[in-house]
């Protein structure tokens, strides 16, 4: 299993820089949207480790078509100086009746399938490349059908399910579906994402995935517990920290990961002491 951390903001550089050069992790994903106006070859000097790609603005579900194609001209060239490990993107509504939300919402899953299966069929083609796409922290009962979901999306495009861990905590956290309903499709995926919580400050409380806090003891023990569904060949699992960024905190949480994710070469010295 790779481990990796999420580069979103310029002012982490120094932080992601520490982490690659001290093995604390191996690979960085960019949230790629912005950084395409560095150039990638200055983009490969910046990172001396492999990379990985997460779309967070195309909103290809309801993006116009030309802004689709000039952003997918884009990221192209992009993907292929750079080759990343994977190239993700989101299940999710970023505008409602013409309004941008707040906070995106999750899809009807049940009225949606045929619009989402189209638009993912055609952004695959336009970027060229297989997405795995980002399961979400529900909130309400509708979230129940998600799984379901994305096992028919991922049959009938060829997509792959980018399995965010904490996500599904919350989802289970609020009552919606147990984690454990995602299995299957944990066997199936290769890449992953994994970050802390908060509950909502008004009651009901909500278990919200905010990205800025350390990693809670029912999202590590989902992972240890399953394990085996997790790691494997060319696997990836990527923290994410958008807020709040206490190094000791991201050094614990590092540290977590890779004790239940030995490295190979850790194992085998392990093994022979």
């Amino acid at each position: 299993m790779r481990i990796g951390f999420n580069f979103t903001l310029g002012s982490t550089m120094g932080l992601v820089q520490r982490l690659i050069r001290e093995r604390r992790i191996d690979y960085c994903e960019l949230l790629i949207d912005n950084f395409l106006q560095v150039p990638p070859a200055q983009l490969a000097a910046a990172f001396d480790c492999p990379l990985g790609f997460h779309i967070m603005f195309s909103k290809f579900l309801e993006s116009d078509v030309d802004y689709l194609e000039a952003m997918a001209e884009r990221l192209h060239r992009h993907i292929e100086a750079l080759q990343p490990l994977y190239v993700s993107d989101h299940i999710a509504r970023f505008n409602h009746g013409g309004r941008q939300l707040y906070h995106l919402a999750e899809i009807d899953y049940d009225s949606e399938y045929r619009h989402v299966r189209d638009r993912v069929e055609y952004w695959q083609a336009r970027l060229g490349q297989r997405l795995h796409l980002e399961n979400y922290p529900s909130l309400l009962g509708g979230g129940r059908a998600a799984p379901e979901f994305f096992a028919r999306l991922i049959r009938d495009t060829g997509a792959g399910l980018l399995f965010d861990v904490s996500n599904a905590i919350c989802a289970q956290r609020n009552g919606v579906i147990a984690a454990e309903a995602w299995l299957p499709l944990i066997e199936a995926a290769t890449h992953f994402h994994i970050a802390g919580y908060r509950e909502s400050i008004l009651a009901p409380k909500l278990t919200l995935d905010t990205h800025d806090a350390p990693l809670a003891d029912d999202t590590l023990e989902f992972l240890a517990r399953y394990r085996t569904h997790f790691d494997k060949p060319g696997a990836t699992l990527t923290y994410e920290r958008d807020d709040r960024f206490d190094e000791a905190e991201i050094d614990r949480d590092l540290a977590a990961l890779r004790a239940i994710f030995p490295r190979l070469d850790d194992r085998e010295h392990a093994d022979a002491a």
